[in-house]
């Protein structure tokens, strides 16, 4: 880990970059997931209302979606299977514009929502970076 703190400055520099933007969509999905997870009664009579998904089904749907976005947020903290974990948010965020709207004209969604989506596809195009599990273990399994 210590080899990565003396490679060239700009490489550390897009290594925090990604370790930066790692912890805010890591803290959006924490916060997010936890939401709904706490509250599935709540998310799930949206859903409810909003898809016509059965009472039972929205709560547990809502529970489900809740826990694997902390999760996720979890991995992508971590660094470990960034990728994938970036892609579940990706598809989480899709469906959730599909489910209440594409206006980004007015309210905080002209600025969130596709800048959370940006972020996500970003790490699921460039990965976790040097700060990351996903990097530990590719660097051992080049060097063995």
């Amino acid at each position: 880990m210590l080899t990565a703190f003396l490679k060239p400055v700009s490489e550390n520099k897009s290594a925090a970059s990604l370790l930066v933007i790692r912890i805010g969509l890591a803290f959006t999905f924490f916060w997010a997931g936890y939401g709904k997870a706490s509250d599935p009664a709540g998310f799930g009579m949206m859903l409810q209302n909003m898809v016509g998904i059965q009472p039972e089904m929205a709560t547990s749907m809502a529970l489900m979606i809740g826990i694997l976005e902390i999760v996720s947020g979890a991995l992508i903290l971590s660094g470990l299977l960034t990728r994938p974990a970036a892609m579940f948010q990706v598809v989480i965020l899709i469906g959730a514009m599909v489910m209440f709207g594409f206006d980004f004209t007015t309210g905080p969604a002209i600025w969130k929502d596709p800048t959370i989506l940006g972020v996500a596809i970003g790490l699921v195009i460039y990965g976790s970076g040097k700060f990351g599990i996903d990097s530990l273990i590719s660097n051992k399994v080049k060097t063995k």
